[in-house]
């Protein structure tokens, strides 16, 4: 796959999805909004007819196209999101709002990613 191409790929498939359903939340919206909308947003990043693909797994499927590139941002954004996945359930409401912020970021890294590398 061309870099361009991938670059694209990671922009859409990774950074148009991992927050997605948290993007919505208010500040009124309750802890279990946020977790609901992470548990999506991060376990279910990729949805397809071959199954669920979570943020992390989709990351490391995703990164080898792109590997010629500076990751370092999104690979640190994809390891503190996959720390929070493992403890998802047990996570406090102020710790929701946080990692909603971190696939915010990894969001945006995805889609300057897609920009520095001409993606569209």
């Amino acid at each position: 796959m061309r870099t361009r191409e991938a670059a694209h790929k990671v922009r859409h498939d990774l950074g148009k999805y991992v927050h997605l359903e948290a993007r919505w939340l208010g500040e009124d919206s309750t802890d279990q909004e946020y977790r609901d909308a992470l548990r999506t947003d991060l376990l279910r990043t990729r949805r397809g007819p071959d199954g669920d693909e979570d943020c992390v797994t989709l990351w490391a499927r995703l990164r080898p196209e792109v590997a010629e590139f500076d990751t370092r941002e999104l690979d640190a954004l994809i390891a503190q999101l996959g720390e929070a996945m493992r403890a998802l359930d047990a996570l406090p409401g102020p710790t929701l709002r946080r990692v909603s912020g971190v696939a915010r970021e990894a969001a945006e890294a995805c889609r300057r990613l897609g920009e520095r590398e001409g993606g569209n």
